[in-house]
């Protein structure tokens, strides 16, 4: 058995978002396999906080949906990673 983590990566987009375009944005996270979690905070709507399985995806194709809309974003970094179990 492996240990399971889940980690949380902040990614900051230059473009200004809309309330609309950040939902759509968190959406397009959301539905890549192994991500668990988008939020951002109102009024702050560049910066992304993504809660993904490090097994599952790497931190790099996080940015694969936002490239694809035309924005122009990149990791920030990693705020924290914790287990969450094990795996067989």
């Amino acid at each position: 058995m492996s240990r399971h983590y889940l980690t949380e990566m902040v990614i900051h987009v230059t473009e200004t978002l809309g309330d609309p375009d950040v939902s759509t944005a968190e959406c397009d996270l959301c539905g890549l396999d192994g991500v668990f979690a988008v939020k951002h905070h109102p009024g702050r709507n560049h910066i992304l906080m993504v809660t993904y399985d490090t097994d599952e995806i790497a931190m790099v194709n996080l940015l694969a949906p936002l490239k694809a809309r035309g924005l122009h974003a990149q990791l920030i970094g990693i705020m924290e990673t914790r287990a969450v179990g094990y795996r067989k």
